[in-house]
């Protein structure tokens, strides 16, 4: 767990165990004191993460902190413990939460018992999603999926199930796979971006064409391409923010006669030592047209504080 991002840890309990889980046994949480210093730093926005910040006993008492500080974006970033029931979601909304960033990582009940070692719990983590678009609203809702070589070849069909069940959600985050935690172990869940690519394009395909906002991490532009507006770093280049995330990427051979050279960090570094960097292909596309639709999907997702 990076120490230098606006993200407070409150517990390492969790009801699941995540093949990719990136954070390591040995990570700590944070200390009082930490938390009050992360919270009156970082005004903009805080992420609210564990293990499971649900089960954190102190988590309503950080939250309200936060909103007294005046941070405008309280993030709960959960695997969605507890939050099919309305009354909790209402408490968290009333102590500040703004967003709630839920974590689906299958489709279906047997990729999702494979991936987080769990068995029962699809059905409970879809009425979870389901009562937070109820109870706090579809554009205080975001879902992540963590791309990994389990599930990776059912990336259309999970971007159909969103759109079947999800629609009218802010986004959906499809982040690459970090080599962190247990994936240091298991290096196997990382998969190629060659074969990844089609998969991932379809995926996207998908969502575009059933209106589902999304946007990328950890993929470099060229195998994005199409949808180079979606990555986040593109949009953080482009306007010179978020240097926080970005050293954990390399560039490679090709990467000095591509033309998005400007707005790509390229690919990730645990990846490159893995496999190297000679799937990376150079671009000619002119950014510009990139940089002002990655302006304008970022604005398509508006911030706000609960009524």
């Amino acid at each position: 767990m990076k120490k230098n991002e606006p993200i407070i840890c409150l517990t390492a309990l969790c009801g699941q165990k995540c093949l990719y889980c990136s954070r390591a046994n040995e990570d700590p949480t944070d200390s009082p004191g930490r938390i009050r210093r992360l919270i009156n730093t970082f005004k903009d926005s805080i992420c609210v993460e564990g293990g499971e910040p649900v089960m954190a006993a102190d988590l309503l008492k950080w939250v309200r902190y936060a909103k007294a500080q005046g941070t405008r974006d309280i993030i709960l970033v959960t695997n969605g413990f507890n939050l099919d029931k309305a009354g909790l979601v209402r408490s968290l909304l009333e102590a500040g939460v703004t967003m709630f960033n839920v974590q689906l990582p299958a489709h279906n009940a047997r990729l999702f018992d494979l991936v987080t070692q769990t068995k029962g719990n699809f059905k409970s983590r879809l009425a979870a999603i389901k009562n937070l678009m109820a109870v706090a609203g579809p554009s205080r809702v975001r879902l992540t999926h963590v791309v990994n070589s389990v599930t990776c070849r059912f990336l259309p069909q999970y971007a159909k199930f969103l759109a079947d069940n999800f629609g009218g959600i802010l986004y959906v985050e499809l982040n690459m796979v970090k080599v962190l935690g247990s994936v240091e172990k298991r290096t196997w869940l990382l998969p190629r971006f060659g074969a990844l690519k089609p998969k991932l394009l379809k995926a996207f395909s998908v969502l575009d064409g059933r209106g589902v906002p999304f946007l990328t991490d950890g993929f470099p532009l060229c195998v994005i391409a199409g949808y180079e507006d979606r990555s986040i770093d593109t949009f953080k280049l482009a306007h010179r923010s978020g240097a926080l995330y970005l050293g954990e990427k390399t560039l490679g051979g090709e990467c000095a006669k591509c033309s998005l050279k400007r707005i790509c960090p390229g690919i990730r570094s645990d990846y490159a030592k893995l496999f190297g960097t000679g799937e990376l292909k150079a671009s000619a596309k002119d950014p510009r047209p990139i940089i002002k639709l990655a302006a304008h999907q970022l604005k398509r997702r508006p911030r706000r504080r609960p009524a």
